[in-house]
């Protein structure tokens, strides 16, 4: 590297330097790999929950709908014309 040609101290701390960045690097790397991996596993865990709520708020707007038109047709029972004797 540096150092082989230049034959100075100054080149050998820079060679050294280099070297130590380089490896810094590597290792920040390897730590990012397995968060890069932890964060796609939890982005799959909310895509799976994202998945299961809107089942559930789909099952809650039909119970809604139901107990809506159950409501309404038992009000237009209530609302019909009345035949027969009144009083």
């Amino acid at each position: 590297m540096l150092a082989s040609v230049l034959r100075s101290e100054k080149a050998v701390q820079m060679s050294i330097a280099i070297v130590r960045a380089f490896i810094a690097l590597k290792q920040y790397a390897i730590i990012n790999e397995g968060r890069e991996q932890q964060i796609r596993m939890i982005l799959d865990r909310l895509d799976e929950h994202d998945f299961q709520l809107n089942g559930i708020y789909k099952a809650i707007e039909n119970l809604l709908n139901e107990k809506a038109e159950k409501k309404a047709e038992e009000q237009k029972w209530m609302d019909r014309e009345r035949i027969g004797f009144r009083s």
